[in-house]
């Protein structure tokens, strides 16, 4: 993956509020956007390929890897082999329920994973907000924050269950009918290159850098992650 930049030899002499080099500051913001490549392509429903002379490498995203423990596959849907060589085919989409994620957790802990954090779109965060319910979900909480003000609290941040508890973290990247329950340390990045900001041959008045990095996603147990498939 890489990420390049220019930079005119007036950009760089004129004095800008708000940054000392236009350079260093075009740098940081192609940074953040290969970091956000990198993230999107981890949740990506996309099967590894080694590539070849006309062809580029492509790592397995997590939609590659997780077969063991899943629930709610749709009509015409299935789970991949499990070892990143093809994608998982998105059946027909019905709603994200709590029997369901209840059942892909009590599927992990059977198979010796610990679950520790679920990745969800937006809307299906709100699902579980709306509708999963729990011994605690009649008391509501008012926080008095330092500037006398109270806050209605209404989020699911950790949910507790008998085999686990898990925290809800909303993602960007993650498509609207995955949710993914995964054990953060049964996945790797391993890379060939680490990210790195090199200098590239100048045109004219104009100054060239590219930030470049070579990597992949390793799962190391797919047996300790799962997943609740095409939610509508």
């Amino acid at each position: 993956m890489k990420k390049s930049c220019t930079v005119s030899g007036t950009d760089t002499g004129l004095d800008k509020a708000g940054r000392a080099r236009e350079m260093a500051y075009q740098i940081q913001k192609r940074m953040k956007e290969l970091k956000t490549d990198m993230e999107k392509s981890m949740f990506a429903n996309k099967a590894r390929s080694a590539g070849g002379g006309a062809s580029a490498r492509i790592l397995g995203g997590i939609g590659s890897w997780v077969t063991t423990n899943t629930a709610n596959v749709g009509s015409g849907g299935a789970d991949p082999t499990g070892n990143g060589t093809d994608a998982r085919d998105d059946g027909t989409e019905t709603a994200f329920e709590q029997a369901d994620f209840d059942s892909v957790m009590q599927s992990i802990w059977t198979e010796g994973g610990k679950p520790e954090v679920v990745y969800l779109a937006a809307s299906q965060l709100q699902v579980a907000i709306d509708n999963f319910t729990g011994m605690n979900n009649q008391r509501s909480y008012l926080e008095a924050s330092k500037t006398g003000q109270n806050s209605i609290v209404n989020a699911v941040d950790v949910y507790v269950t008998p085999w686990g508890r898990v925290e809800f973290v909303p993602s960007r990247h993650v498509r609207n009918q995955d949710v993914w329950i995964l054990q953060k340390d049964k996945w790797q990045v391993a890379n060939l290159r680490p990210v790195k900001n090199e200098p590239l041959a100048k045109t004219g008045d104009s100054e060239k850098r590219h930030i470049v990095a070579e990597w992949t996603l390793v799962s190391l147990n797919e047996k300790a992650n799962g997943l609740v498939a095409d939610c509508s």
